[in-house]
This record gives structure tokens, C-alpha cells and sequence, in this order.
């Protein structure tokens, strides 16, 4: 094979295997060959319409590749163009993004929230291709060596009619496999990285909407710790929640549809979010982040610190409590005469109990609007 050739076969939109698969999955046949230079492809219903695929060794292979094209466009009655995204699409997983809103009916979108829609789109690979190595509450930094020059592979296609929607195409592309993946634990096996980026989006959604419906009846954001097992991070929920805008004011969907293989079932997987799902999303963004608050909480325990402010009346206290399975130490901010009370129960090393939200962040806690502040009296404790 001379260098011009190779040449030529590098420049082809799609291979003849890809193009053989695509006329296969629309009902055409092999119906003989000519030769040892190509096969010709037939339908039953219309013995006119014929596509002739080209061996890879012939010399005016590129030509001919390109006429089996044009000849499934003239069929088909579309653009080359269009024949030849969805060859491609064949074997590419893609991740189908549709923002709805009234301002997005005819197809546009605001531009600042265009741009954040493109970000959040690769955000939301990246987000996955992470839990591909690890799985965690929430990453740091950038996505391993591998998982960021597949992710520079990905393509836009072209926006649909309806609403405002984007299609990312992620390649399956042979040369990106991940060995040992957490998605895959039970094989040994190198797992194509596409496949397995594509399997951890699709698990983490689901996790996260099975946690949502967990949430919604017991109010606990404790129902999303497990959904990190399955791909979930405060990654892909700040993904998510650009979906909705920069005012977080619009609902969206996502349509996952992986190409065919052991990985996968044939099925398209939608997930729905309104703007009742947007408000948990952020939530949880914040649950992962330590950086969370539980609202109308009752905190019982022993003041370990008093601060006030010279010449003033009011004061912090840190209370030792416990919330949930965790020991915590709260700041709770009090009036003069909470304070004064405060000050008398550590004298006396007397528990006291307070109501309000509590705020929690990594290293702090804090009860927020507090009230009811009092001093627990030993027959309480009996």
C-alpha cells in the first residue's frame, strides 16, 4: 500500500466495517459480490437500491467509500452529511441534553446560558469519567491523563428541533480503554473508556433519582450516601444544575443512548428534571461538599466554650452535640439573656438544648435563627 493510499484512508468520515454495520441495522442485505474487489448490498422491497462496499485493498478505495455514501443518501433522501453522522453515531454513545422553557421554544437559548450549557455538557463527562477511577463525594482537579484526552474527542452534534437541545457524540475509540475500572470490578478485563465513562453516567443518574424519591419522604439528604457508590459526586450535580441556567430556573432532560454492546441494554435511558428536582440537586451539591444545612433541629449537650464581645451582652457558645452518628462541635450565637443563662449552665457543667437550621461545613457547624434556649433540668434527663 503506497503512502498516498494510506493517506486516503485516513482522510474517510467512516470505515467500510461502520458503513456494512449501518446498512445491516436498516434491513439491507448482502446480495453477492464483484469479484474480489467490493460486495453488493440490496433491500427486499426495492431490488433497485443497491450500495456497492469496496474491499480495503482496491486501488480507488476512498472513491468508492464515498459513492456506497451518497448512494444510502440518495435512498434515504438526505444530505451525505447526515448519512454520515449517523453512521457515526452507530457507534458513538450520545448523551442528548434538552433544555425546556418558555425563552427556548423556538430553538434559541440566552447566549450566557447557551455557553454554560456547552460547559456543563463536557463537565458532566468529566464528572463520570472521574467515578470511573475512584468514587467520591467530590474531586479535586482534573480528570486522570486518559479520561481528559478522551474526553478531548468528544463532538457537538448538530441541535435538534424542539426546545433547545444539544447531542455530545462520545466516540468508542479503541485506543481508549481503562484497565481494572471501578465500573467493572468483577473482570479483569480492559474496559473500553468510553463505555465505561458512558455506564458510570448513566448509574449515577439513576442512583441520584432513586435517592431523590428517598428524600422527598423522609426529608434525610443521608439517602444520597449511597448514590456515590454508583457514580454520584458533587461534580455531576453542579453539572446538572448549569442544565437549568444561570438562575437554576429551567427544567431539562437527558436522553443517554449507548451503542450496542455487553455494557449496555439497546434502550435509550431518559432522566426528567423539573424545577422541584433542581432545588435537591443543589442540596446534594452542597451534602457532598460538607457544606450543607438541616433544617429545624433540636441540639442537646454540654457548652465547652464561651465568647463575648468587651462591653457586650451577647455571645457564642460552642456546643458539643450530636447529630446524626456524628459528634459536632456548634457555634450557636445568643441574646444577652441566653447568654447569661449559657454562662451559669457551664458554670454548673449543666446540658442546655437549643433549636434552629444547622449549618455544616467541613470544618464548622453553625445553628442558625436560634431559639428556645434553655437549661436541661436533671428530671428531664430521668
Amino acid at each position: 500500500m503506497s503512502e498516498s493510499d494510506r493517506r486516503d484512508r485516513q482522510v474517510l468520515p467512516v470505515s467500510v466495517e461502520q458503513l456494512q454495520a449501518y446498512l445491516q441495522s436498516k434491513q439491507w442485505f448482502e446480495d453477492g459480490k464483484i469479484r474480489s474487489v467490493a460486495t453488493i448490498w440490496h433491500r427486499h422491497e426495492n431490488v433497485d437500491a443497491e450500495v456497492v462496499l469496496p474491499f480495503s485493498y482496491v486501488k480507488d478505495f476512498e472513491q468508492r467509500v464515498r459513492d456506497a455514501l451518497i448512494a444510502v443518501a440518495v435512498f434515504e433522501k438526505r444530505e451525505v452529511f447526515d448519512v454520515i453522522g449517523d453512521v457515526k453515531r452507530l457507534f458513538s454513545n450520545v448523551i442528548t441534553v434538552r433544555v425546556i422553557h418558555a425563552d427556548t421554544e423556538d430553538g434559541t437559548i440566552p447566549i450566557n446560558d447557551g455557553v454554560l450549557l456547552i460547559s456543563k455538557a463536557k463537565d458532566l463527562l468529566s464528572a463520570a469519567a472521574q467515578a470511573v477511577y475512584a468514587k467520591r463525594r467530590h474531586f479535586f482537579g482534573p480528570a486522570p491523563k486518559d479520561a481528559r484526552s478522551y474526553l478531548d474527542t468528544l463532538l457537538l452534534g448538530q441541535t435538534e428541533i424542539g426546545s433547545y437541545v444539544v447531542n455530545v457524540i462520545a466516540p468508542n475509540q479503541a485506543n481508549f480503554v481503562v484497565e481494572h475500572a471501578v465500573v467493572d470490578p468483577t473482570t479483569a478485563d480492559a474496559v473500553p473508556l468510553s463505555q465505561a465513562i458512558t455506564l458510570n453516567l448513566v448509574t449515577g443518574l439513576e442512583a441520584l433519582a432513586k435517592a431523590s424519591t428517598t428524600y422527598e419522604k423522609l426529608g434525610d439528604l443521608k439517602a444520597f450516601d449511597d448514590a456515590v457508590l454508583s457514580g454520584a459526586s458533587a461534580n455531576l450535580c453542579d453539572a446538572l444544575l448549569g442544565f437549568s441556567g444561570e438562575k437554576h430556573n429551567r427544567a431539562f432532560e437527558i436522553t443517554v443512548t449507548a451503542a450496542a454492546g455487553p455494557m449496555f441494554e439497546s434502550e435509550p435511558r431518559k432522566f426528567e428534571f423539573d424545577g422541584k428536582h433542581v432545588e435537591v440537586l443543589e442540596k446534594v451539591s452542597g451534602y457532598y461538599k460538607d457544606d450543607y444545612v438541616l433544617p429545624d433541629r433540636v441540639l442537646t449537650g454540654h457548652i465547652t466554650k464561651l465568647v463575648r464581645p468587651k462591653d457586650e451582652t451577647a455571645g457564642t457558645i460552642t456546643l458539643d452535640s450530636i447529630l446524626g452518628d456524628v459528634e459536632r462541635k456548634v457555634r450557636v450565637a445568643l441574646t444577652g439573656d441566653d447568654y447569661h443563662l449559657a454562662v451559669i449552665a457551664h458554670d454548673n457543667g449543666q446540658m442546655v438544648r437549643v433549636q434552629g437550621d444547622v449549618h455544616i461545613k467541613p470544618k464548622t457547624a453553625e445553628l442558625l435563627n436560634p431559639k428556645n434556649f434553655g437549661v436541661i433540668k436533671m428530671e428531664d434527663l430521668i
